[in-house]
């Protein structure tokens, strides 16, 4: 046991010589640099323990002048004789509670700080994606343009043809359920004539003008006559009768739909104007509004729209009495919608410019 310890004790006086004078197998010059080399190490590992120091004092030094200042605040406010904090004398726990609740809102606030950068830098990336699908749609409409006989006055645009595919499908089924409509009358009228055909081979003379199938004039001609409030009440007056009010229904129902048709087409120009209005929206917005060649366009567009309504009395839309009235009119809007059309065209080829 006591070898061990002598044995113990010239190891570490060994080493504690190593450390003072060196290792005693190198020469004086590369001992010396051994020797600086751990002071410089030593010195080095005592300043980060140094700075460290420094810093948490620091921190102290902030709290302490904190907790001063709310005290001298809380004695200037006893000395003016604030009743609600005289009463309170701030105890440790709430000082503490307080110091707590600044240091979580330190942190609440780098975090927000941290959550803003995220933030601009996904703005960021968003606006580049917005450049990138700029330049496609442009690169988009060029190959457009290239595919459609590259015609240098006229520049196809995506959107554009997607509202006008949406507005010629809607037009599209509106005509079909016109022609629907026309399909059923004339059937209505074929069904009459066979009637008055069938009448009149068959010798059943009548003498009552009633087929079916009456004009607003005609219905008012019977109204009018002397002898349409004395009729008597046989089968051929009440058959009359029934006719009639068969044939006031008819029209009436008529006359319903094509009210339904007129408003479906309202409905159907509705929208074709708020797109329109959206499209010259943006074209306000991006700055090419006021633009020397848009000026021509709108006067061409607003001129045929006084145009069309001009062209009837009062300037009002009539509803339709004949089936070229409602030709004429679809005629008028086609060159309304040429007009708009044209416009937008020319605004998009003034942006690409």
């Amino acid at each position: 046991m006591a070898n061990q310890l002598r044995e113990r004790h010239q190891g570490l006086k060994k080493k504690y010589r190593e450390l003072i004078d060196g290792d005693p197998s190198l020469p004086p010059e590369k001992r010396n640099q051994v020797n600086l080399a751990q002071l410089l190490r030593d010195s080095r590992e005592r300043v980060k323990k140094l700075t460290e120091e420094v810093k948490e004092l620091t921190q102290r030094l902030t709290e302490a002048q904190g907790d001063n200042k709310l005290l001298r605040m809380t004695i200037t406010r006893q000395r003016l004789g604030d009743e609600e904090v005289g009463v309170r004398h701030f105890p440790a726990h709430e000082r503490e509670d307080l110091v707590c609740q600044l240091e979580r809102a330190g942190l609440q606030m780098e975090e927000m700080e941290h959550n803003m950068k995220a933030l601009t830098d996904e703005l960021q990336d968003v606006k580049a994606e917005r450049s990138v699908f700029r330049e496609k749609a442009e690169r988009l409409n060029v190959e457009l343009n290239h595919v459609l006989g590259n015609r240098e006055a006229r520049i196809i645009d995506v959107d554009a043809l997607c509202m006008e595919n949406r507005y010629l499908h809607d037009r599209f089924t509106q005509l079909q359920e016109e022609v629907n409509l026309l399909k059923s009358n004339i059937m209505k009228y074929k069904s009459a004539l066979e009637r008055k055909k069938n009448s009149n081979t068959y010798g059943k003379s009548s003498t009552s003008p009633l087929t079916g199938v009456l004009s607003a004039k005609q219905v008012q001609e019977m109204l009018l006559e002397e002898q349409g409030c004395s009729l008597p009440a046989t089968p051929q007056s009440i058959s009359d009768l029934k006719s009639l009010a068969t044939a006031l229904l008819e029209t009436i129902h008529e006359k319903n739909l094509v009210i339904q048709h007129q408003r479906h087409t309202n409905r159907i120009l509705g929208n074709r104007v708020s797109d329109l209005e959206r499209k010259l929206k943006t074209l306000e917005v991006s700055g090419l509004w006021s633009l020397p060649g848009a000026s021509y366009y709108i006067h061409t567009f607003l001129t045929s729209r006084a145009h069309v309504l001009n062209s009837r009395p009062g300037g009002q839309i009539r509803p339709f009495k004949s089936f070229n009235s409602l030709r004429k009119l679809k005629n008028d809007r086609k060159n309304m919608n040429y007009c708009v059309n044209h416009l937008i065209i020319q605004l998009y080829l003034s942006e690409i410019h």
